[in-house]
């Protein structure tokens, strides 16, 4: 995405293709001593106290989706089993919340699904947890004197498919009785018991079906060699503690229309699958494609950072028509196109995955209005809403950083008509007040509106009001100009391309004296109508990371020193000073009380993407500078072992201890933690 990065073809050719090496395969009771130990796996010793802490997640590439805690306990809303997106990708259904699970063996009956009710919880399966592993896919050992039984869920990639599997892995016959929860809401709300409810269930054989709601399709339920016994219950008052803290209604009943009960001898496996149509494939080839297919990423020689990338996959999705896309975060966030264009690259290099990420820009160029990306889509339903004053801009440098990274970057861009229409759409202004003013720096003036990625409003008026002249934003319409520039001059459009380099060059100069903030020797933030704010942000910071060009070394290298002593945590940069008397120091409450502190001091990591080139720019690739920024990426790098599971939060508190914060895996934290470690610590050339 940043102009000035060399292409990475020679490390993509050397790595495209690799594998690693397989899992473990399961072990069957007691398990004799492990000759390796995965990443991603925890012992009941490892997860004590933290079984409701730490989630995992599975999606599906149609924007569908499944997750939950390690300890099995929903205590969100959004955990369940099959969230299918309906349509593609953005609305999503929770069809499936769980299952009540219980193992016989021995004469004894043991539950090992958590369910958390108002008042009680029945049956706690975290007391049996064994062992816990994400590779490929989520899979729990629940192991008592009697009995030892594994569960896994997969959900498989560009179909709408969820897969549970249990396999008896201890030395005796067990019993395994199992009710599917169902919830048929979006994914958002909450479901009650209805007498609109259709509780009819068509069996036949293995294979059941319910419609509860006509405006959503059949859930199709199959229990692979299951004995079926239909009988529709109402399970009532389960809690979400998650939805409690965060100031949401926090109860939901379910139901339950069958009962699937199977006889497992020792190695024995049982399967249910739920789907949008019948599927009669053996679901034993799914997952064996799903493991060898999960196996194909660019390593980085790290194996959390490789776990980090095998995982990226996670946000790409197939919009409508086939259109692919980028989702922002889970378990609530659909595509946004700030965070789509600013994800792509690190997404591209973890996947090595290129024509996969690069349509993405095809799918955001095609939405275009009046030189505008959408930034959102409201209220699921797929409108467009044109609400941002960089989207665009990223999507300029996105264009270019892909042309670069293909096996021809000498070709012309396809993507060079979109982005003569953003950079003339610029000039003449566009919706919202956007457009270049007298002195050649671009503006953005709505007011009520929030139109930078500090864009929380709270009682209609936007937190962090940065009408005028962002700092960040016109750090981008002057990299926007080079990367125009250089896709002109692939098209042999010469003229064209002096006219972009000389207009870059009249912007850096006035960027510098309109910016510049000598007593604190670093950049104010806007510059407003009523003057500068020279609020310590670190927006600034892209001055510095976006081309070598835009500040003289002096000032790039105060800048950084400036942001560095500040703003700097363990897990990003904070969105305001710590000294300024507006600051925050958690992120947590109700909604309200989150967004007042969102940009008023949270720490997010995708800036530690920008911060990092900024300290490459200020101290070159030296190993010395390579070793600071690898220590500095500590804390993220043990983050991916944390919370959202192989995953990295949308954000953290600005105070230690820095708890996360937001969705629990988000794109552009990956992506851009992953582009930093491909582009500056494997030494790409």
């Amino acid at each position: 995405m940043r102009p000035r990065r060399p292409g990475l073809r020679p490390f993509l050719r050397e790595n495209r293709g690799q594998r690693i090496q397989p899992p473990l395969s399961p072990r069957s009771a007691p398990s004799p001593p492990r000759a390796e130990r995965k990443v991603l796996e925890w012992s009941a010793r490892d997860l004590a106290g933290r079984e409701r802490a730490l989630e995992w997640l599975e999606t599906d590439g149609l924007g569908g989706f499944a997750c939950g805690t390690v300890g099995g306990a929903r205590t969100r809303r959004y955990h369940g089993w099959y969230l299918p997106a309906i349509p593609a990708p953005r609305r999503r259904w929770m069809m499936v919340s769980g299952g009540d699970e219980f193992v016989t063996a021995g004469g004894v009956t043991e539950g090992i699904s958590t369910q958390a009710y108002r008042d009680a919880v029945h049956p706690d399966g975290a007391r049996t947890l064994a062992r816990f592993r994400l590779e490929p896919f989520p899979t729990w050992l629940h192991q008592t004197p009697a009995f030892t039984v594994e569960r896994s869920i997969c959900l498989v990639r560009e179909r709408s498919l969820a897969i549970v599997r249990w396999v008896n892995r201890g030395p005796s016959e067990i019993g395994l009785r199992v009710r599917p929860l169902l919830a048929f809401r979006g994914s958002h709300r909450l479901q009650t018991e209805s007498p609109d409810w259709d509780p009819g269930t068509e069996a036949r054989g293995e294979v059941s079906s319910v419609r509860p709601l006509p405006y959503l399709p059949r859930l199709y339920l199959r229990g692979v060699f299951a004995a079926t016994r239909v009988e529709p219950v109402w399970y009532r008052h389960f809690v979400y503690a998650e939805e409690t803290r965060r100031g949401y209604d926090d109860e939901e009943d379910l139901w339950s229309p069958l009962e699937w009960e199977w006889t497992l001898r020792p190695d024995a496996r049982a399967f249910a699958l739920f789907s949008l149509d019948e599927v009669a494939a053996d679901p034993e080839h799914f997952l064996d494609e799903e493991r060898r297919r999960r196996d194909a990423f660019a390593r980085t020689r790290d194996p959390v950072f490789d776990e980090l990338a095998r995982r990226a996959e996670t946000f790409l999705a197939e919009a409508d028509r086939g259109r692919g896309t980028i989702l922002a975060g889970f378990p609530w966030l659909a595509d946004w196109g700030r965070q789509a264009m600013i994800a792509a690259p690190g997404l591209a290099l973890a996947t090595g995955r290129f024509g996969a990420v690069a349509p993405v820009l095809n799918t955001f160029a095609g939405l275009r209005r009046d030189g505008l990306i959408p930034n959102h889509f409201s209220r699921e339903e797929g409108e467009p809403e044109y609400d941002s004053v960089d989207a665009s801009l990223w999507f300029i440098l996105a264009a270019d950083w892909f042309g670069r990274a293909r096996k021809s970057p000498q070709r012309p861009s396809p993507l060079l008509g979109a982005v003569r229409a953003i950079v003339d759409a610029y000039r003449r202004g566009t919706r919202l007040g956007i457009g270049v003013g007298p002195d050649g720096l671009l503006v953005a003036q709505a007011p009520g509106r929030a139109l930078t990625w500090m864009d929380a409003v709270v009682d209609e008026k936007p937190v962090t009001p940065r009408s005028g002249r962002p700092v960040e934003v016109n750090a981008l319409w002057h990299a926007a100009l080079k990367s125009a520039a250089r896709l002109e001059r692939l098209s042999e459009e010469a003229g064209r391309a002096r006219e972009l380099e000389s207009e870059a060059w009249h912007v850096a100069r006035r960027f510098n004296e309109t910016f510049w903030n000598g007593s604190k020797g670093c950049l104010h933030d806007v510059i407003g109508d009523g003057g500068p704010d020279a609020s310590l942000r670190p927006n600034q910071i892209l001055a510095v990371a976006l081309t070598d060009d835009l500040l003289p070394p002096h000032r790039a290298r105060s800048v950084y020193w400036t942001v560095r002593r500040s703003l700097l945590t363990p897990f990003g940069l904070r969105t305001l000073d710590p000294e300024d008397p507006r600051y925050r120091r958690r992120c947590e409450g109700d909604e309200r009380e989150r967004l007042l502190a969102a940009h008023q001091g949270t720490a997010w990591p995708w800036l530690m993407g920008p911060f990092a080139d900024a300290h490459f720019r200020v101290f070159g690739h030296s190993e010395d500078s390579r070793r600071t920024m690898r220590a500095l990426l500590a804390p993220l790098r043990a983050h991916v072992l944390e919370a959202g599971l192989g995953s990295i939060s949308e954000m953290f508190d600005g105070d230690p201890p820095h708890a996360p914060r937001g969705c629990f895996a988000q794109a552009w934290s990956v992506a851009e933690v992953a582009r930093v470690v491909y582009a500056h610590l494997l030494g790409v050339e």
